[in-house]
């Protein structure tokens, strides 16, 4: 039988964590902090000093959470067949991080936040991503290797850092057009 303190606890790490997620998407980083996220989970601000250490603790969890997500996101994209070279195996992660990736605006403006004011709590994110875009790779690679003379690692870097200015730069795009659409009404 659980301890209904420790459910109230999880609850409550729970709550915080998807308000921090909220107040992440409607306010941006620069409106992301402690008394924003515990207005809007409805709690006391003290509990996430209590449950997460602070803003950073409770900004690891959050980024948890979404490496999480990303990678459950990416199994819906595994390969129908072993693929036939390691060319196209990474094609496949490739394709299948940009629609995942493109589907989460949590995630993106995790990113986003991350290539543009890094931290040790963006770090965890990060990693999470990391380790999901590995494993993935693993799951599905079976007895391919990277070519000869291939640094796979750092072409792999550069595709995920590709994948991320695509997806950014089209949401950037999307949120210049809707601003001059909502100006043009204006006038």
């Amino acid at each position: 039988m659980t301890d209904p303190a420790s459910r109230s606890r999880a609850a409550t790490e729970t709550r915080l964590i998807s308000a921090a997620g909220a107040v992440l998407m409607r306010e941006g980083f620069a409106g992301f902090g402690v008394n924003a996220v515990a207005r809007a989970a409805g709690c006391d601000k003290q509990l996430i000093y209590r449950y997460f250490g602070g803003l950073d603790g409770l900004v690891t969890a959050l980024g948890g959470r979404e490496g999480k997500t990303l990678a459950a996101a990416m199994q819906a994209h595994a390969p129908a067949s072993p693929p036939s070279d390691y060319g196209v195996l990474i094609e496949q992660l490739v394709l299948a991080y940009l629609e995942t990736l493109s589907a989460n605006q949590t995630a993106q403006n995790l990113v986003l936040w991350e290539l543009s004011a890094p931290s040790p709590a963006l770090a965890g994110f990060a990693r999470a991503r990391a380790k999901m875009l590995a494993g993935w790779i693993t799951r599905h690679q079976g007895q391919l290797a990277a070519p000869d003379g291939v640094d796979a690692l750092a072409v792999n870097a550069l595709l995920i850092a590709l994948v991320h200015q695509i997806v950014l730069a089209r949401r950037a795009s999307q949120a210049g057009r809707a601003g001059s659409a909502q100006q043009d009404e204006a006038w």
